[in-house]
């Protein structure tokens, strides 16, 4: 899926508006000169700033180095030197190096939150597409819950998928190790920090539904207050410097937004997915390699709280591929949402597969420069005329008298090119029966 960076989008909305007045390196690191509330660039003269106080009111955001994403409001400017003065706390020193900024005639902050609204109104013309895996079919069970990444009303298709075998994928990069749970020691390869590690013993009649597959599954007792880990080092995980790891675990837990799919690099973290607290879902996270002199740790964490216990099974990681890997399905003809749930019906589900719902999402939020919405240059035009149209909204229900009919031509003007659809994307088509 393409995806464009909030560095690259945020300059071009701001050309879109009018509003980016352009990019530029200092040329005196800041803190350099000892103060930290002055950014100084003889390119801003070059560019044609020659007169003092040409940019004030204006705002600099810094794009590198040690004030990477800072915005600030311009106070004051001397064209002779390049000098920008600006308001608020004092910026960190760059020492010897050098940043670069842009300038932008409205608070590039609230430009970004626009993008961020805008992404809300220009659905369904745009979206993401959603491939969800996190549920579990029972044999017995009729109603799912929408998966809520999926808006309401454009689940588009839902397919029965067998599972995986962990310990027999070829390409589990731990599956030489206790990916399944299933050895007679349960702590068998996994480092436990606060989490007490036990066995859950498959029955039936009634079936256990803690054990996901096999005969074992893990039952994780978080201790209260404590950032706890599970973890199983990769053999040989300096193999794989440089390549994407991808790691996805089967998670079953009732407490949401405590448990995550989790990546430890030599001693660096990073977590992944986060469980919603709707039972048996698949965790993953992917992450790339780089710099691994050591080892690589592959698991799941919990952050702080009240202790609460969750159960683990069939843990997958794959080296250099670009996803985890997929079954394939066969389609389920007879379901419909009803308010946050699926209903299947006239379907008749195994115990031992997973539901794949595919559907249509949100483009996702951006905060940072380096942020990613998953959007590509058609795409952008329509997105960047419907978040004009929220700006100038904000000016006509704020502007007197004399300044509103100038608002008023621009939201017509923005609202016209997004009326013409350029980048709409094409429905994702429905795959259902009649009922």
């Amino acid at each position: 899926m393409p995806t464009t960076t909030l560095d690259t989008m945020l300059p071009e909305f701001g050309r879109y508006m009018g509003a980016f007045l352009g990019s530029f390196t200092t040329t005196t690191a800041i803190g350099a000169t000892g103060s930290l509330t002055v950014v100084i660039s003889t390119e801003l003269k070059d560019f044609g700033f020659t007169s003092d106080d040409g940019l004030n009111d204006t705002f600099i955001k810094i794009t590198s180095e040690n004030n990477d994403d800072v915005v600030r409001r311009v106070t004051d400017y001397t064209a002779s030197s390049g000098t920008i003065t600006i308001s608020g706390t004092d910026l960190t020193s760059d020492s010897s190096t050098q940043a670069t900024f842009e300038i932008y005639r409205y608070d590039p902050d609230q430009l970004r939150n626009t993008l961020n609204d805008a992404r809300l109104e220009v659905f369904p013309r745009l979206y993401k597409e959603i491939n969800d895996r996190t549920l579990t079919l029972a044999g017995h069970q009729d109603k799912y819950a929408r998966p809520t990444s999926i808006r309401q009303g454009f689940v588009r298709q839902i397919y029965e998928e067998p599972r995986i075998d962990a310990k027999s994928f070829a390409n589990n990069i731990v599956s030489t190790l206790n990916c399944d749970f299933e050895s007679s020691t349960i702590g068998d390869d996994w480092t436990a920090s606060y989490i007490t590690l036990a066995a859950e013993t498959e029955t039936t009649s009634p079936d256990n539904w803690m054990v996901f597959s096999g005969t074992q599954s893990g039952k994780c007792t978080v201790t209260a207050s404590q950032t706890a880990t599970l973890l199983m080092t990769v053999p040989s995980g300096t193999n794989y410097v440089g390549e994407e790891i991808n790691v996805g675990i089967w998670v079953y837990s009732r407490t949401a937004s405590r448990v995550s799919a989790t990546i430890v690099l030599d001693s660096t973290a990073s977590v992944g997915s986060t469980h919603s607290g709707g039972g048996w879902e698949r965790l993953t996270h992917t992450l790339v390699a780089d710099g691994v002199s050591s080892s690589i740790k592959v698991g799941v964490s919990s952050t702080s709280g009240t202790a609460f216990v969750f159960y683990a099974d069939e843990i997958i990681a794959t080296s250099g591929q670009s996803e985890l890997p997929q079954p394939i399905g066969s389609p389920i003809m007879g379901w419909r949402e009803e308010t946050d749930n699926i209903i299947i019906h006239g379907h008749k589900t195994s115990a031992d597969r997973q539901l794949r719902v595919r559907g249509m999402g949100l483009l996702s939020s951006v905060s940072s420069g380096s942020d990613t919405m998953e959007i590509e240059y058609d795409q952008l035009r329509i997105l960047y005329a419907h978040g004009a149209m929220l700006w100038f909204q904000q000016d006509i229900d704020q502007l007197d008298t004399a300044d509103l009919n100038a608002a008023q031509i621009r939201y017509r003007h923005f609202r016209s090119l997004a009326e013409q659809g350029r980048g709409a994307m094409a429905p994702m088509p429905l795959l259902k029966g009649v009922y």
